[in-house]
């Protein structure tokens, strides 16, 4: 039966599940309240933990709980669609309405056809990509790398525990063609891998990508544990941790762009979620890992971008480092924090630059006080250190929440520090840098709804000329 529905792309839907609940209902005007690395919300007579996008029912902890689809439909009354709808919605996500299109049955996993060579896989792969054939050859033989018979596609498999396949990816062959997906119904915990015995595991975003950073660094390869995340979802590199607990090191091997930088970020604060791993983010030196075997044969290479937030960020973290020396401190830093703080939350956006100068100030402030927090534990930095210890508590991939979202963020840490200092213990060192970057994160998350207004401005400018811009043409037309 035909019907009116939404759909959703399986990266619109990862991105919903990955909403970080917390800047959720900071941005509905909620009260969430920090208990040690996790987030308490009450609702009603129910106390909710909160930990990034997962949640559970402290009185209900075996039923009550998921990510942030279950969220939005347990505590907002919404279906599956209504739900995704609704996530994405806060961040800013357009989704249209699709009408009279029938609902799709769901198809069962099945690896598509094998062609009777590879002769078209093995021309794109080693002469367009440059992929080295040892590396090929070594996939190829494990069964992981095939031709499809159909269209002549690359199949990069995913296998289980067991050697059962279970995912598969496509990539188109022919020069001209950017095709690519996975096969319907692919279980993204069994993203195309390779595990080894060391306790290393590297991240991709694509096939491509994983096999051209081994065509770059072949020495031992088989060593190590690699996965291609073939969407933006990160379940295939969770899967492996759990499975894996020889692997302690994880290497994010995103793209060098916005997107790839944030992807890098989050997946390091999704790892850290579920243990104590180390996480290094290695970075291409230029767009992606296959540009860099471009270059290496004479082509010129698509170079790397950097994120435009961390690039800003650096400059503020600079300017204030350099600024807000020990002499500029008032003498009661944190009664000034509040009282600066009330002032910001009476501004709005119609007053730009009223709000990017006074968070300048409240960040200043806040960073004079971590530096006598500093001082009290008898320790001293000079500006360049400074900037790398502010720069180290910016993640850019949460930059999207919004106007109102930023200011209670930024009041619920003021309390939180609050109460701290109110306690007034005496702590060991762990505990009181703890403190300390609490502080600084402060001075963070003020430079951040700085770089926001200043962006908002930015867009709204852009806005009024393209709109002056159409005028003068029609007007011209006329």
């Amino acid at each position: 039966m035909a019907t009116t529905y939404i759909h959703f792309t399986e990266e619109q839907k990862d991105q919903a599940r990955r909403t970080d609940l917390r800047s959720f209902l900071l941005g509905q005007g909620e009260k969430v309240e920090r208990s040690g690395s996790e987030y308490k919300w009450n609702h009603g007579g129910e106390k909710i933990t909160i930990r990034g996008n997962l949640w559970f029912n402290q009185y209900e902890p075996d039923s009550g709980g998921g990510d942030a689809i279950a969220f939005a439909r347990e505590f907002y009354g919404l279906d599956f669609p209504e739900a995704v709808k609704f996530l994405l919605e806060q961040q800013g996500v357009v989704i249209l309405p699709q009408k009279d299109v029938p609902a799709k049955e769901k198809k069962s996993f099945a690896l598509p056809a094998k062609n009777e060579d590879m002769r078209r896989v093995y021309a794109y792969l080693l002469k367009a990509r440059f992929l080295d054939r040892e590396v090929v050859n070594a996939f190829v033989r494990a069964g992981l790398l095939y031709e499809d018979s159909e269209y002549h596609n690359a199949v990069f498999v995913g296998v289980d525990e067991n050697g059962i396949a279970r995912h598969a990816h496509k990539r188109g062959t022919y020069s001209d063609s950017g095709f690519k997906g996975n096969v319907d119904s692919s279980n993204p915990d069994y993203s195309f891998h390779h595990i080894g015995k060391s306790n290393r595991l590297y991240v991709f975003e694509a096939p491509i990508d994983m096999l051209s950073y081994l065509s770059l660094h072949k020495e031992n390869w088989q060593e190590h544990s690699y996965v291609a995340l073939c969407s933006t979802a990160t379940y295939g590199a969770m899967h492996i941790l759990k499975t894996n607990p020889q692997i302690d090191t994880v290497v994010t091997c995103l793209d060098h762009d916005s997107a790839g930088i944030e992807g890098n970020y989050r997946l390091k604060e999704e790892i850290l979620r579920i243990g104590a791993y180390t996480v290094i983010a290695e970075q291409p030196r230029f767009k992606d890992w296959n540009e860099g075997l471009k270059s290496e044969h004479g082509l010129e290479p698509i170079p790397g971008t950097e994120h435009p937030g961390l690039v800003r960020m650096k400059t503020l973290c600079q300017d204030l480092a350099i600024a807000f020396t020990d002499d500029r401190c008032p003498k009661y830093p944190l009664d000034e924090l509040r009282e600066q703080y009330q002032k910001l939350k009476q501004l709005s956006m119609d007053r730009p630059m009223d709000v990017i100068e006074q968070s300048s100030e409240m960040a200043g402030i806040a960073f004079l006080l971590g530096r006598k927090q500093f001082a009290s534990l008898e320790k001293s930095y000079s500006v360049q250190q400074y900037e790398k210890i502010l720069l180290r508590l910016y993640a850019p991939h949460h930059d999207k929440i919004g106007y109102k979202a930023r200011i209670a963020e930024i009041g619920e840490r003021l309390e939180e520090i609050g109460q701290a200092f109110q306690k007034n213990e005496i702590l060991p060192e762990s505990a009181q840098m703890e403190q300390i970057k609490n502080t600084l994160s402060l001075a963070v998350d003020c430079l951040r709804l700085e770089t926001y207004v200043e962006r908002e401005q930015l867009e709204m400018q852009r806005r009024e000329s393209s709109c002056q811009t159409e005028s003068s043409s029609m007007a011209m037309q006329q």
